[in-house]
């Protein structure tokens, strides 16, 4: 198995984005998401910056709005939590129509959903201008280590195929009478989360059987999608989360 079974479809729109070498989007989004996660405590306006940044690459990009608010749901466990940081803080409190709330504790809640904002829109510009395999493809150019690749290859191959199996045990069910909608029929559900278990346990072990007949030896074959980046395509990709490390180093008052 290859990289290029987990394609995905093509994208609606092309621009210059889109073919920007992968590893350079990759290494961008490294080096912008790290940016972010240093911005230091109590900061507000260099968030304002690097979302400036961050929406003008959407913007180029075309990214799709559904797409990018979809994304926004991987991190509501993250606002569930910081909800209750400014009631359990400690230290000045001010009045927040008539609560009082601690003022560090909305400082750190606000750190908190800024930082998981700005990186879960950052990736979903990356996954809307790059397709899978060319973000791994790319991620080993950077030289990181195959085995976190090849971990990544698999999980994206074999996600869909795990849909495709729950979405025919829940349609044998449906067939036979059953309404998981009710809750004593909570007894099938968990039973058929079980089978879904055992069948992607017996798909995994022969797939592993499979490739080891052909020769697998605990990596993936290189894949060459596109030609390595240029030195132009590097400066392009660069620029705006050099612009977001700048942002960083002058909030925390560098250099001095």
């Amino acid at each position: 198995m290859t990289l290029a079974h987990a394609a995905d479809r093509p994208a609606a729109v092309e621009t210059a984005l889109h073919r920007l070498a992968p590893e350079c989007k990759v290494l961008a989004l490294v080096v912008f998401v790290v940016a972010v996660a240093l911005v230091p405590h109590g900061a507000v306006w260099p968030y304002a910056v690097d979302a400036g940044l961050l929406a003008a690459a959407a913007v180029w990009a075309r990214a799709p709005l559904r797409l990018l608010a979809g994304r926004l749901l991987v991190e509501v466990p993250f606002v569930l939590f910081v909800i209750v940081l400014p009631f359990v803080a400690h230290g000045p409190e001010v009045d927040v129509l008539g609560v009082g709330l601690s003022e560090d504790g909305l400082l750190t809640a606000w750190g908190i959903v800024a930082k998981a904002t700005l990186a879960v829109m950052a990736t979903g510009v990356l996954s809307a201008t790059t397709p899978a395999p060319a973000i791994l493809a790319g991620a080993e150019r950077l030289r990181i280590p195959r085995q976190f690749t090849a971990i990544a290859a698999f999980a994206i191959r074999y996600l869909q195929v795990v849909i495709d199996e729950l979405r025919r045990l829940q349609l044998a069910r449906v067939a036979r009478g059953d309404d998981p909608r009710w809750l004593w029929q909570a007894r099938t559900v968990g039973q058929s989360a079980g089978a879904l278990a055992v069948r992607c346990f017996a798909r995994g072990e022969r797939v592993h059987t499979a490739m080891l007949a052909r020769g697998f030896d605990g990596r993936l074959p290189d894949v060459n999608l596109a030609e390595p980046a240029r030195r132009v395509a590097w400066a392009a990709a660069l620029g705006a989360p050099a612009v977001a490390v700048a942002v960083t180093l002058a909030a925390r008052g560098w250099p001095a």
